[in-house]
């Protein structure tokens, strides 16, 4: 996660601070990577949907997000550099939780794909709750982070006044459907599952301490980061100089 963040980051370094939204803005270019950006949300997103495999779902999804970023870096404006750093930090925690609640199942279940899951909640009750709230995160539900991060992008796009960035609004919101179908099917799967799917959970345990902590941890950030917004969203402020 550290390494395709870096690249998000390297985006808002080049884009504000070294060419400047000044000699960028209105050009041919800013416009092709918003749309590049836009269609790559919606790619990411739909593969994810169609992934059957767990990890790699959530790995088509990191795709999708990153895009988030970038389309928040076109906007070049203020609203959209806040927006891109919210979501570079926010959707980090999100991610975590739930690439280290996947590999937790793959671990301790031995199970790699998404509709081997049926079941695994009532097993793996504290691994699929954090799951869970990652989930809700992702797809921008609120009181989660994910909600404030996606409703700036939003907010800046609009107010941008670009038709491009406008439009992009759309996709942004198809996306939070696509989202919402791909990360809460495996919630579902594994804490409501179909009586007539035999899946033998004998051999499926509950995830140890070493393991539940970091998920717990990046569960709760990312209901803190929710309900107190407005801490984090003003030292980015400060951070990014606004």
């Amino acid at each position: 996660m550290a390494v395709v963040k870096a690249g998000a980051f390297a985006l808002i370094r080049l884009t504000y601070y070294t060419y400047g939204t000044e000699f960028l803005s209105g050009r041919w270019v800013q416009y092709a990577v918003m749309a590049v950006a836009a269609f790559t949300i919606l790619y990411g997103s739909v593969n994810a949907l169609r992934q059957k495999h767990f990890k790699r779902r959530l790995a088509y999804s990191t795709v999708s997000n990153l895009s988030y970023i970038a389309f928040a870096v076109t906007l070049m404006t203020p609203a959209g550099l806040l927006a891109a750093f919210c979501h570079l930090v926010f959707h980090s925690v999100i991610k975590i939780c739930a690439f280290f609640a996947a590999g937790s199942v793959l671990h301790y279940s031995d199970r790699e794909y998404v509709p081997q899951l049926e079941g695994l909640g009532r097993k793996m009750p504290w691994t699929f709750t954090f799951f869970t709230i990652s989930a809700l995160a992702l797809t921008g539900i609120p009181p989660f982070c994910g909600f404030f991060s996606k409703w700036y992008i939003a907010t800046a796009a609009i107010e941008s006044g670009s038709g491009l960035a406008v439009a992009g609004t759309a996709v942004l919101l198809v996306s939070a459907f696509l989202t919402a179908c791909y990360m809460l099917s495996p919630v579902i799967l594994a804490f409501f599952p179909r009586k007539d799917v035999p899946n033998d959970l004998t051999k499926v345990k509950e995830a140890n301490w070493r393991m539940l902590i970091p998920m717990g941890v990046c569960a709760v950030l990312c209901i803190v980061f929710g309900l107190f917004a407005k801490f984090p969203i003003e030292l980015f402020r400060e951070v990014l100089m606004l």
